[in-house]
C-alpha cells in the first residue's frame, strides 16, 4: 500500500473521513497502521470514551479531527523526532489529555538535561508527553538562570547534572536509594549545591546531605 492509498474502512467508517484525521495530525508516519489506529479510536469515542456518553459517528469524527488539529498547533515547534507517531498518539487516547499545553522553547536542552540525570530516564519521542511536566520545570530552571548566565544557563545546569551523576556512579549500591527524584532535584535547584555534598564515603556508609553540607561549611 502506498502513502496515498486509503484503507477500506471497517465498521462503516468512511475512508475519506479517516484520512482527513490522519492529515490533521502533525506527523505522517506508518500510514496504514495510523489509519487503523484512528478507526479504533473512533470506535472508542462512539462507545463513550470521552465522558461515558455515546457519540454519533459524525460527532466522533469532528471531535478526533479537532483534537488532531489542536495537537498540530500545540506541537508545531517540536522537532519531528519529538512528536509521537500517529499510531502511538491515537492508540494511547492522547487526544483525551489536557497535557498538550505549552511546550518549552528550549525543549532539546531540557531533554538532554533530564537524560543526564542518574535515574535511568531516557526521554524518547514516544514518551515525550509523559515527561512534559518535568521538562517544563527544567525549562523554568533555565529561565531563572538567564539573568546571571545568559545563553549558558542550560549548559551550566547540564554540566552540574552530569557532575552529580558522576558522583552518584561512585556511591555504594546501598546508598542509591537516597538519590532524589528528578522533580525534587530540579524544583529545589539542587544542581546549585556544593558538589562536595554529593560525595559518599563507602567505608563509613551513608552520610546525609545535610550532615555533609555542615561539614563542608564548617571546613571553610
Amino acid at each position: 500500500m502506498t502513502q496515498g492509498e486509503l484503507l477500506p474502512a471497517p465498521e462503516g467508517w468512511a475512508a475519506a473521513a479517516v484520512e482527513t484525521i490522519y492529515k490533521a495530525y502533525p506527523r505522517k508516519k506508518q500510514h496504514a497502521t495510523a489509519l487503523a489506529s484512528i478507526q479504533m479510536a473512533l470506535d472508542r469515542i462512539v462507545a463513550g470514551e470521552i465522558d461515558g456518553k455515546p457519540r454519533t459517528k459524525e460527532e466522533a469524527i469532528f471531535y478526533l479531527r479537532d483534537a488532531a488539529t489542536e495537537a498540530r498547533s500545540m506541537m508545531f515547534n517540536r522537532e519531528s523526532r519529538h512528536i509521537p507517531y500517529p499510531s502511538t498518539w491515537f492508540n494511547q487516547s492522547r487526544y483525551l489529555r489536557n497535557a498538550l499545553t505549552e511546550v518549552p522553547k528550549d525543549l532539546t536542552d531540557c531533554v538532554e538535561i533530564l537524560n543526564a540525570y542518574p535515574n535511568g530516564i531516557k526521554v524518547v519521542p514516544s514518551n515525550l508527553d509523559t515527561y512534559m511536566p518535568l521538562l517544563r520545570v527544567i525549562s523554568e530552571c533555565i529561565e531563572c538562570l538567564h539573568s546571571t548566565h545568559g545563553e549558558a544557563a542550560a549548559s551550566y545546569i547540564r554540566i552540574r547534572v552530569i557532575r552529580f551523576a558522576e558522583c552518584v556512579a561512585r556511591w555504594p549500591e546501598a546508598d542509591l536509594q537516597y538519590v532524589p527524584g528528578p522533580m525534587k532535584f530540579f524544583k529545589e535547584r539542587r544542581y546549585d549545591n556544593d558538589p562536595r555534598t554529593w560525595e559518599r564515603q563507602p567505608q563509613n556508609g551513608y552520610r546525609s546531605e545535610r550532615d555533609q553540607l555542615h561539614r563542608v561549611v564548617g571546613s571553610r
